[in-house]
């Protein structure tokens, strides 16, 4: 416990010296306005779900912010992105019925696909995330990668991508590290918030206990919050919210998160 409260003062001291490299924002399409990224001076990417940003275009909101990252959210043969990205976002929970809905197998034949189109990024793997029942997915997301990775022996995955909805900071590292453990994979934990909770309380209590140990830990790359702003679909809350409903202000909890 010494030994982890120093990692996290380190990790601190380091980010408030020289800005978070690891921390970004996840932006949800259907819900932006222009001027949204405009109060996140302290993150240093971001991405939307898509492999282009057309909402953006379709409002004529004037410049992008940089860092954007793009996601093949599910396999198509139209891979057309920016070509100054560096990193590429694989398929979004592939083990959901209700999102990429891919077989490890399935996935694992596209990925080839997808290395050989991008011989130059660096790839994110699929984003398989922990299952709450059966009736919503195939398997859950640890053994959804160990099939993927059985079936797509040899390929080239830089990092493992994941998400994760507890109010529990412990438990959540928790989970982080067995991944680590299994795959040895820098991991980008592109989702992750308190689920089932209108209290904006209880959010930004899970932040602060939850931010420094994702700095401290040597084996988080990148992690973004869900998200910067969020009605509700019975599972998460408007209370997840960075930036307010009605404007492109920061809320309580999107002003502690920039500036951490």
């Amino acid at each position: 416990m010494v030994r982890l409260n120093l990692l996290v003062f380190i990790a601190i001291c380091l980010k408030g010296a020289l800005g978070s490299g690891k921390k970004g924002l996840a932006v949800a399409p259907e819900n932006y306005r222009c001027g949204d990224l405009d109060h996140f001076t302290n993150v240093h990417w971001w991405y939307d779900w898509g492999k282009t940003p057309s909402y953006h275009e379709k409002l004529h909101c004037g410049n992008l912010k940089s860092g954007r990252v793009p996601m093949i959210w599910s396999w198509s043969s139209d891979l057309n992105i920016h070509p100054d990205s560096q990193y590429i976002l694989g398929f979004n929970e592939p083990n959901f019925y209700h999102q990429s809905n891919m077989t490890p197998q399935v996935a694992a034949q596209h990925w080839r696909q997808l290395e050989q189109h991008f011989p130059g990024k660096l790839l994110v793997s699929p984003a398989a995330a922990p299952c709450g029942s059966h009736e919503q997915c195939m398997s859950n997301g640890e053994e959804w990668f160990a099939q993927f990775f059985q079936h797509c022996q040899g390929c080239r995955v830089d990092f493992l991508a994941t998400h994760g909805y507890w109010c529990s900071a412990d438990t959540t590292m928790h989970y982080l590290q067995g991944l680590w453990d299994r795959f040895h994979k820098p991991i980008w934990l592109t989702e992750f918030s308190c689920p089932q909770t209108h209290s904006e309380d209880t959010q930004l209590r899970y932040m602060k206990e939850i931010l420094p140990r994702l700095e401290a830990a040597h084996f988080v790359s990148h992690y973004s919050w869900f998200v910067h702003r969020f009605k509700s679909d019975g599972w998460i809350y408007s209370s997840t919210s960075l930036v307010h409903q009605d404007s492109s202000a920061l809320t309580t909890l999107g002003e502690f998160y920039n500036n951490f």
